[in-house]
């Protein structure tokens, strides 16, 4: 027995002249908690996640902790944790992005060695869960930021839809359809039931190329190089396009519609008057009327998509509206077809085409102007974005 004391005692010390001074005992090693931020789907996140899986999550020390953060609970959840880690107050959990102890790393400006530094820094340490302190303040923290980004993106999207629904060459052609259902008789219920028809085939066209468009710009994420390209051009096309706007309110204003820069070409006009006489001809008048006001949409896109691309790119670019990036386009669309509404109750209730006409002719040059600044914001805010990319 007291041999087997003795060597219970010696076997430690060998150890220890044997590992350099080291001494191992399992289970002594302190765990590093890394909060990964995630998103299913997400096309940057997936060479993120491969770093995550290949180097980090083998590690024993570690303990890895994944939060979505596209989904309501989980961007809380996040909120909360940066919180609880002492992150800057003007930082949002954003997908992909590492956090270990006071070390957070985002799709920004993600760097994989930092990341590992941090994790061999905190070796002897270990860094705390922070997911127990977050779960008392999850849906508290930084609720002033969030309502401030989707406060913005609210206001983006009435801003920009609305001052699409009375872009120019969009508010002629309402007038056209208005003043050729008036022509076409057939009393003020028909007028109703097909003027509310041709706007719901505006509003499916509308917001079906807009969907389209919006899952082609999101799905440019996983290619950073191409995303500076498009917000480059897209920024320099929004100044080129403040300046012609500003030539457009002058030459408005000096009464020379003519020489206007920005509306559809005579081509398009002339085909868009020719589906709203082929659809208002059409023995399915219903039918007719939602296909013409679908081809319609489609064909003023020329024009309007001036002022819908770039804010569909905006809205995709921030990542708190990202997530309901459906609902706000959604609302777009109904913000564009609001003018329409308005006009088709004016008609409804005996305002005649041509003051119409007129009220079309004395916005025209107060919109461009307004078109101008718009342009000019979206100029700024696409070049900034180039440049920190």
């Amino acid at each position: 027995m007291r041999r087997l004391a003795t060597a219970i005692v010696l076997l430690p010390c060998l150890a220890f002249l044997a590992g350099g001074g080291t001494v191992a005992v399992a289970g002594s090693l302190p765990s590093i908690h890394v909060f990964f931020f995630d998103a299913p789907g997400c096309p940057t996140c997936a060479g993120v996640q491969r770093f995550v899986e290949e180097k980090i999550a083998p590690d024993p020390q570690v303990v890895l902790h994944r939060v979505d953060v596209h989904k309501p609970e989980g961007l809380e959840l996040g909120e909360a944790i940066l919180t609880v880690a002492g992150i800057g107050p003007d930082v949002l959990p954003a997908a992909p992005a590492i956090l270990v102890g006071s070390t957070y790393r985002d799709k920004g400006g993600f760097d994989p060695q930092a990341v590992l530094e941090a994790i061999e820094r905190a070796r002897s340490t270990g860094t705390p869960d922070y997911t127990e302190r977050a779960q008392r303040i999850r849906g508290l923290a930084r609720q002033s930021l969030s309502a401030k980004y989707r406060r913005w993106g609210f206001l983006t999207v009435v801003g920009a839809g609305l001052l699409d629904g009375i872009n120019p060459c969009a508010f002629a052609t309402l007038v056209f359809f208005l003043s050729y259902l008036s022509f076409a008789g057939g009393g003020r219920r028909a007028m109703v039931t097909v003027g509310l028809l041709y706007a719901a085939g505006v509003y499916v066209a509308y917001f079906a190329f807009g969907l389209g468009l919006l899952h082609a710009v999101m799905s440019l994420e996983a290619f950073p190089l191409v995303r500076r390209v498009l917000y480059g051009v897209i920024g320099a096309a929004c100044m080129v396009f403040a300046g012609v706007s500003v030539y457009d309110f002058r030459q408005l204003r000096a009464g020379n519609v003519g020489a206007v820069k920005l509306q559809l070409p005579t081509a398009l006009k002339r085909q868009t008057h020719h589906a709203i006489r082929h659809g208002l001809r059409s023995p399915a008048l219903a039918v007719g009327a939602f296909v013409a006001g679908a081809l319609v949409s489609l064909l003023e896109f020329a024009c309007t998509g001036q002022v819908y691309i770039p804010t569909l790119i905006y809205l995709s670019s921030l990542s708190e509206t990202r997530r309901i990036a459906v609902a706000w386009l959604a609302l777009y669309c109904g913000l564009f077809i609001t003018p329409l509404l308005v006009l088709l109750g004016l008609a409804v209730g005996g305002v005649s085409s041509k003051r119409l006409a007129q009220a079309a002719e004395a916005q025209a040059s107060r919109t461009k102007l307004l078109m101008a600044l718009f342009f000019v914001l979206c100029a700024v805010f696409f070049l900034s974005r180039a440049i920190a990319l």
